[in-house]
């Protein structure tokens, strides 16, 4: 029996020991493996989905792999043919100056964009599993499926891109539209205050298209291989009577977004509209009001032509 037993005893030692080898030989393998290296946080206000919520967005978000446009060199005054506007103020102003004129608009580590959302609550047709609980027509508080969704997008590409941005996701147009530029205006301002940094204030909307029945239909485009919703700028003048002295600034960066934009992708926009109302431009040097897609659209066009705006900005803000 003694003689079994130290036979069973060494049996279990060799076993252990094979163990401990193998134990050994698993942690020598991790070490050369290369560590993972967490992406750094950005500065855009907004809360990252849950991984099972994040699954189910990826179905109908998608994500656009930057690349610089394959175009060479400034705009030149010839581009001013690559930009449609309709005039609706009356406006005098000499647009291939205004295209062609230098940014001040000075690079920093500090937040240099502002992306807010006067109408907060305007949605898109629900398509792709993008339901959600109306509040109105083609309306949600649901900010995973209204417009601000798209601030989201573009403010997490903006900074993806090493363009510091700021995402703020308030709901101006609750409890109604009455006064919804004045709160975002106070709202904008506390932002200015905090952060003089800030060149530029991305107030992002989407438009409302209809048919001769009275039906909204969607405005469409292709960015590369993809289906995505054509955009519109909207730009304020001082025409209306209440003081805007820099609307000519603003619309310098309108016409080289939207020709920069245009040469790359053929299409993307509609034409710009310059009005006499101002909607909160005055604020920034670099203000513009983005139309993204109509109510006819879906979320995931408007996703996509977000995260194309935000690398043509990007191109214009490194050019310089």
């Amino acid at each position: 029996m003694k003689h079994t037993e130290k036979i069973l005893l060494s049996l279990r030692i060799a076993c252990f020991a094979v163990l401990l080898v193998a134990v050994a030989l698993r942690l020598g393998l991790n070490a050369l493996q290369p560590a993972s290296v967490q992406a750094p946080e950005t500065a855009a206000t907004v809360s990252s989905a849950e991984p099972a919520e994040a699954a189910e967005a990826a179905q109908y978000y998608p994500t656009l792999l930057y690349t610089p446009p394959d175009h060479g060199g400034l705009l030149t005054a010839e581009d001013t043919e690559l930009v449609s506007v309709r005039n609706m103020a009356g406006a005098i102003y000499d647009p291939e100056a205004l295209l062609t004129e230098s940014l001040d608009f000075p690079l920093s580590d500090e937040p240099m964009i502002l992306i807010v959302h006067t109408h907060a609550t305007e949605a898109y047709t629900p398509a792709d599993g993008d339901d959600y609980s109306a509040a109105g027509s083609y309306r949600t508080t649901d900010t995973d499926h209204n417009i601000v969704r798209v601030g989201q997008a573009l403010a997490q590409r903006l900074n993806g891109n090493g363009i510091p941005t700021l995402h703020d996701t308030t709901l101006h147009d609750v409890p109604g539209y009455d006064d919804a530029y004045e709160r975002a205006a106070a709202v904008i301002s506390r932002y200015l205050e905090e952060y003089p940094s800030i060149r530029m204030v991305i107030d992002v909307h989407r438009d409302a298209a209809l048919d001769e029945n009275g039906s909204e239909v969607a405005v469409n485009c292709s960015i590369g291989d993809r289906e995505a919703a054509q955009m519109m700028l909207v730009m304020g003048t001082d025409a209306a009577g209440l003081e805007h002295p820099g609307w000519q600034g603003n619309l310098s960066m309108a016409l080289k977004l939207q020709a920069w934009c245009e040469k790359t992708s053929p299409g993307c926009f509609r034409p710009l509209q310059l009005r006499a109302e101002r909607y909160n431009q005055y604020l920034t040097p670099y203000s513009i009001l983005l139309e993204v897609g109509a109510a006819g659209n879906t979320l995931r066009q408007a996703l996509c032509s977000a995260e194309f705006f935000a690398d043509r900005l990007t191109d214009l803000l490194l050019q310089g």
